[in-house]
């Protein structure tokens, strides 16, 4: 996760501040060659073909949450679903026009500015409604953030979008960066709208928040673990009572095995800011090898459907935030209640953010597109919601769309097998790469 100024965002992150309250509805598009979208109003929740909850076949649910890729980067290539990718323009800050273009087989960007994606160079991206600033808060002639990646480049993420159940309107929760969304996706609000370094142990924890869905889910007398490669967002919770459910990423592969998951799970991969920052994590961000982060996918794909849990497991591969990487559909607004705290300004929270790669992996979930919507990670929450009757915790996971409601409870599908992949080594950028100070 980039921590904030990680990779300076001076002059933009000043013009972009008088975006704050960027009421906006939508994108609009100029013709099929320029990026945009269409004015999507307002969401209010439903249910519709779901079980009773207390004759739901599942009882584990387990969250892979990744980091900062787009729908469009990663899977704008999918048949049957609302993707783009080879085709589109995009203008940059001296007025120049560049197509999107393919990465492979640059896996990492080492030579490439780390995309910006604090919420001020969101509400650039977002560029009053026309969507079209992706490229204006990057240096002159750096495309990074509209370039892509297809199904042959990420084999594995291919086989699992084509094999089980894949989101084309699935959001993120917030335009902003990883810190805000991942509190969205664990407290359905957020009360920080910036990204920093995880504090020492010694240090004070900048969350403040007192309500997380581990609460409605201990009070109910059900189980949750958090497992972490070792700077997991439980840790930055100041009042620490989450730090009795969190476990380093081994005792999830041990669990998994024995059968001893709780019923809530979340596992991080590694975005610690060494790892991000040198090349070697393995979360899909930059400047981690995507190929590297195919592998620990793969491993935890494999690790649940090799579980004795598997029959009564529903699991879901998100992405965090869209990391500042183009998408052509619009974000929607919706119901929210959050206030930050401080002066601001302050990002506009009743607009998601940018569309991201969302993958249901269960044996409830069929191999289709699934275009209706939108969901976002507070819909994830929802769900758990509903299948166990919790309390919703605001006013954000109260009116979600149930993600569950695109699932088939009725037939169990066998896993699909993965293809054939011998994951890279992670490997540090070099010493000369431009991105580095």
């Amino acid at each position: 996760m980039s921590p904030l100024n990680r990779r300076q965002f001076l002059g933009a992150a000043a013009g972009a501040a008088g975006a704050a309250a960027i009421g906006l509805s939508g994108c609009a598009a100029d013709d099929t060659t320029t990026a945009g979208g269409t004015t999507t109003e307002p969401v209010t929740a439903g249910t519709v073909g779901l079980p009773n909850p207390a004759d739901a076949p599942f009882d584990t649910v387990v969250i892979l949450m990744m980091e900062n890729r787009s729908f469009d980067h990663f899977l704008g290539w999918l048949p049957g679903a609302d993707g783009k990718q080879a085709g589109l323009s995009y203008e940059d800050s001296q007025g120049n026009m560049h197509e999107t273009y393919p990465l492979a087989p640059d896996w990492q960007g080492c030579d490439l500015q780390d995309p910006f994606h604090i919420w001020q160079a969101m509400a650039e991206h977002w560029d009053d409604g026309k969507c079209d600033g992706f490229l204006k808060t990057q240096p002159v002639g750096d495309l990074f953030p509209i370039g892509y990646y297809g199904p042959t480049d990420l084999p594995i993420l291919a086989a699992l979008a084509q094999g089980y159940t894949t989101y084309d309107s699935y959001f993120s929760s917030m335009l902003g960066p990883t810190w805000p969304n991942r509190l969205y996706q664990l407290c359905a609000t957020t009360d920080l709208d910036i990204t920093g370094f995880f504090p020492e142990p010694d240090q004070p924890r900048p969350v403040q928040l007192e309500t997380a869905i581990f609460d409605r889910v201990r009070d109910a007398g059900l189980t949750a673990a958090y497992y972490t490669w070792g700077e997991p967002m439980t840790g930055l919770f100041a009042s620490k009572k989450y730090d009795d459910i969190t476990y380093p990423y081994e005792q999830f592969l041990t669990d998994a095995k024995d059968g001893k998951l709780a019923n809530v799970v979340f596992i991080d991969p590694d975005y610690t800011a060494h790892a991000e920052f040198n090349g070697t994590s393995n979360d899909y961000h930059p400047y981690g090898s995507v190929r590297v982060a195919e592998g620990f996918v793969a491993e935890v794909h494999d690790a649940l459907v090799s579980s004795p849990q598997w029959e009564r497991m529903v699991a879901f591969l998100n992405f965090d935030e869209a990391g500042g990487f183009y998408d052509h559909v619009p974000p929607p607004r919706v119901q929210d209640d959050t206030v930050l705290p401080g002066p601001g300004p302050h990002p506009d929270l009743t607009i998601l953010g940018f569309r991201v790669p969302a993958i249901a992996i269960s044996p409830f979930a069929p191999r289709k597109i699934e275009t209706a919507g939108p969901y976002e990670h507070c819909s994830i929450l929802k769900f758990i919601e509903w299948r166990w009757g919790l309390e919703p915790m605001t006013l954000r996971d109260k009116t979600a769309l149930n993600i569950g409601e695109t699932l088939d409870f009725t037939t169990r599908r066998d896993p699909i097998t993965l293809p054939d992949f011998t994951p890279e080594p992670a490997e540090n950028c070099p010493a000369d790469a431009t991105h580095l100070p």
